[in-house]
């Protein structure tokens, strides 16, 4: 006989997998009844038969089997934002970390500067960031640096707010000049006053209105804002 008889009468011979009885899964199941425990995807896919029931019975069996089945789905649900969240803020960090690192390499107050509102934009993933001050102190001429009205960085934040964020919003031309008409939201870190700088902003702008919300949290654009405040007073000391 040829080899290839051989292998044609051999796969002839192979049996098809065969399907397990009810009795044998059952036996299985009854013999691991921790089964569940470990596999409870696959309760969401049960769908077992539900007989008609006389009037006022309720089936119990089926209603805790439907709580159980909706309550696996919202896990899954909230698992994957949860794994969402966690991967976007760990982009976020690695992008706030690049940002105070190339900092480190400012030669002058214009190369500061103009890292700050040009090069941070394309680092940070926004349309626009502003370096604003209130007139006041005198500061070297920047054409990166905005210069607002006495008093307007407690109107914009308050009095006692270090930052604020809001989408869906007017942007305001004195802090992001030409590129006010692309901003839907924004971010707005107070520059605290020094003996050098008097009161300022840094603006970030987003043309996705969704990009800044009230609930967000601010605890990396004001790492942002002290680190880059630290090299400013460098540059200007």
């Amino acid at each position: 006989m040829s080899d290839k008889a051989k292998t044609t009468q051999k796969a002839s011979t192979v049996k098809a997998p065969r399907a397990l009885t009810e009795d044998e899964v059952r036996q299985y199941l009854v013999a691991h009844p921790a089964f569940f425990d470990h596999n409870k995807d696959l309760l969401a896919l049960l769908k077992p038969e539900r007989a008609p029931r006389a009037d006022g019975i309720v089936d119990f069996q089926a209603v805790l089997l439907d709580r159980l089945q909706s309550e696996i789905a919202e896990l899954s649900d909230v698992q994957g934002s949860l794994i969402h969240a966690s991967r976007s803020n760990m982009t976020t960090q690695a992008r706030i970390h690049d940002a105070v690192l190339a900092l480190l390499e400012a030669e002058s107050l214009d190369h500061l500067c103009h890292m700050v509102s040009q090069d941070w934009v394309d680092m940070l993933q926004v349309d626009s960031i502003s370096i604003c001050f209130e007139q006041g102190r005198n500061l070297p001429e920047n054409s990166n640096i905005r210069r607002l009205s006495a008093g307007m960085v407690d109107d914009l934040l308050g009095i006692d707010q270090d930052a604020t964020l809001r989408g869906d919003i007017s942007a305001n031309g004195d802090i992001f000049g030409p590129a006010t008409p692309l901003i839907k939201a924004e971010a707005l870190i107070r520059l605290p006053e020094s003996d050098l700088t008097p009161a300022g902003l840094l603006a970030f702008g987003s043309r996705d209105e969704a990009f800044f919300t009230p609930g967000q949290g601010t605890e990396l654009l004001r790492f942002l804002q002290a680190a880059f405040q630290a090299r400013l007073i460098h540059f200007l000391d």
